[in-house]
């Protein structure tokens, strides 16, 4: 089993390299059985979004047809406030689609005990609910999720973030409708 350890004298792509390949072999366990945030217990650094989603960011997102092809590019710019004595984040970020069409999301997540957080949002239905362990974060949700054409479709997120140091993370998103996936989301966030 491969363990991400945080070293100083790694290089973000090497920390990347380390996180994709945790990500892979925890991915699928020997019966088929999908990921478990359990499986992420003393690796490290730790992501913790109380921490993370403080101060300004910037991301980039490529969203993907499960066969592989392209549907979407996105740059991202956002920004986090905690209050301290809620252990609530509030977070705002503006996804700038290449077909021009823009999608605010303003977050409200609060820490509820060690390791779980529950998350509001104008658009989601009920709240996203989220677990932290190790390195990563399992976050999942349903949005009503607006489309560059002036649509907008009820769509379930299941997100992991995987920390690389203190100041970027990788995300591995699948969005689906009624259970079923239909694509996956590869985003970098880097705090700037």
């Amino acid at each position: 089993m491969l363990v991400l350890q945080a070293s100083a004298k790694a290089e973000p792509e090497d920390a990347a390299i380390e996180v994709e390949l945790l990500f892979e072999q925890r991915l699928v366990s020997p019966k088929g059985s999908s990921m478990a945030i359990d499986a992420f217990a003393g690796t490290a650094p730790l992501f913790l979004p109380e921490r993370f989603f403080v101060g300004r960011l910037e991301g980039w997102a490529v969203m993907e047809s499960l066969v592989g092809g392209l549907l979407k590019r996105a740059a991202i710019t956002a920004h986090g406030e905690l209050d301290s004595d809620t252990d609530t984040v509030v977070f705002t970020e503006t996804y700038t689609f290449d077909d021009g069409h823009s999608d605010t999301l303003r977050w409200t997540i609060h820490k509820t005990a060690e390791g779980q957080y529950t998350g509001h949002e104008n658009r989601l239905e009920g709240e996203a609910v989220g677990e932290q362990v190790g390195c990563a974060f399992h976050w999942k949700y349903t949005r009503d999720t607006p489309q560059g054409d002036g649509k907008s479709f009820k769509l379930n997120f299941d997100d992991w973030f995987y920390a690389i140091d203190d100041r970027a993370c990788i995300v591995r998103g699948s969005a689906g409708r009624a259970g079923i996936p239909f694509a996956t989301a590869h985003v970098t966030y880097k705090r700037i």
